[in-house]
């Protein structure tokens, strides 16, 4: 299905015409003829309407999505979810948002469903469109629509949380590389060329010496912080590629690997627990809530956990049961066991939530630490050989200015 943008003649009474422009979600151009002229229109231009390259930036942003959902959640209190929808559309006023929306609209035009309509939309994460499919069919979609914003609102925290941390720690790298390059490439040769002032050849053989050693242990750096990057950003290359494969070897690394795999692991079940929460509220099924989340989960433990969760609750094992074992601790794993409807389990997932909340933030705060500490320990290496350096360069300019005075 491709999208199309026609201007057409619509013949009138006496023999006038008027002409109409109106968008088309076809096949092809021959379909969109077609469709034309059966109604009795006659066709002048057909063009095909191309999205922008960078439509997920500019259109399809999470902004637009909160945006939409309580635009919904406004008209629906007046009118139908569908009519709701197509008022929206309707009453849209940039290109770009029209264009997006032609799918969408060509399915309320032919009598589809609203969830039909919204999937077409494809702006909408699973677990989002779980919950509005959910409401809709238990008759409550005005009300889900509130856990449907909330969770998008949440993946936008939960997003800014992990980025600013590994965006802190990426910065600490590059400061930690670019000093290094630099006093390689920069200082050392700067200091080779301008030698020393003086013209004791025993003070001559110490700086030369030292510059020797400022090479090798700066050298030395390097090459072990450069593999240290590259062997990084191929370890996350291959774990992007295999991010469903909780058996690969970058699984097993990233679930053993000191304080990042706790924060990452105590952030991705806050979210996963708020997920779980919003969709057992939005009256999805247990079965196909723990689906969507095994899905949209990527940290191997929380996946694992999940995907373990399910597999018991299928061979028959009662939910309290299934869902209480590691990685939750024993104090929810307690909680869990207590359970005795779905309306509770929500409740301790939401408090389970919350707790991984505050052990993410600590977890976060030690990511930081350990990257200043790290770029301390490496960038201090480096500057003390430099500092080292000065001090003999200038040790020999001194020798230079007295042996000049006691010559005179």
């Amino acid at each position: 299905m491709k999208l199309f943008h026609a201007r057409f003649i619509q013949p009138q009474p006496g023999g006038s015409v008027l002409v109409h422009e109106d968008d088309f979600y076809l096949p092809d151009i021959h379909a969109v003829r077609c469709q034309l002229r059966n109604k009795g229109f006659w066709p002048i231009s057909i063009r095909e309407q191309k999205p922008p390259t960078f439509e997920w930036m500019d259109v399809r942003s999470r902004t637009w999505q909160v945006q939409l959902l309580r635009a919904l959640r406004f008209q629906s209190a007046t009118a139908s979810a569908g009519t709701a929808l197509l008022n929206i559309i309707e009453g849209e006023q940039d290109p770009r948002r029209r264009l997006a929306f032609l799918p969408t609209r060509t399915v309320l035009k032919g009598g589809g469903a609203f969830s039909e309509a919204l999937r077409e939309l494809r702006l909408m994460d699973a677990a989002t469109m779980a919950i509005i499919t959910a409401g809709e069919r238990a008759g409550d979609l005005k009300g889900v629509i509130q856990h449907a914003i909330e969770h998008t609102e949440e993946k936008g925290k939960h997003y800014k949380t992990i980025t600013a941390a590994l965006s802190w720690l990426a910065f600490d790298i590059l400061n930690i590389v670019g000093a290094v390059w630099g006093a390689q490439f920069g200082f050392i040769p700067y200091l080779k060329k301008q030698g020393i002032k003086s013209t004791d050849p025993v003070a001559i053989e110490k700086f030369d010496n030292a510059v020797t050693l400022a090479t090798w242990v700066n050298g030395t750096l390097l090459v072990l912080i450069s593999l240290a990057v590259i062997a990084a950003v191929v370890l996350a290359t291959l774990y992007w590629v295999n991010r469903h494969r909780s058996d690969h070897f970058t699984a097993r690394m990233m679930m053993k690997t000191p304080i990042i795999s706790n924060y990452l692991r105590n952030v991705s079940l806050q979210d996963n627990c708020k997920l779980m929460t919003r969709l057992l509220r939005g009256k999805v099924p247990l079965s196909e809530a723990l689906d969507i989340i095994i899905e949209s989960t990527l940290e191997p433990a929380s996946r694992g956990y999940w995907t373990e969760c399910k597999n018991r609750i299928m061979a028959g094992i009662e939910p309290a049961r299934a869902l209480a074992r590691w990685p939750l601790l024993k104090a929810e794993r307690d909680q869990i066991m207590t359970i005795q409807s779905v309306d509770q389990l929500s409740e301790v997932y939401e408090a389970i939530a919350s707790e991984r909340s505050m052990m993410a933030k600590a977890d976060q705060r030690r990511v930081v630490i350990m990257g200043v500490i790290a770029m301390m320990l490496l960038a201090g290496a480096t500057v003390l050989t430099m500092i080292y350096l000065l001090m003999i360069q200038n040790s020999g300019f001194l020798e230079s200015l007295h042996s000049l005075r006691e010559g005179s």
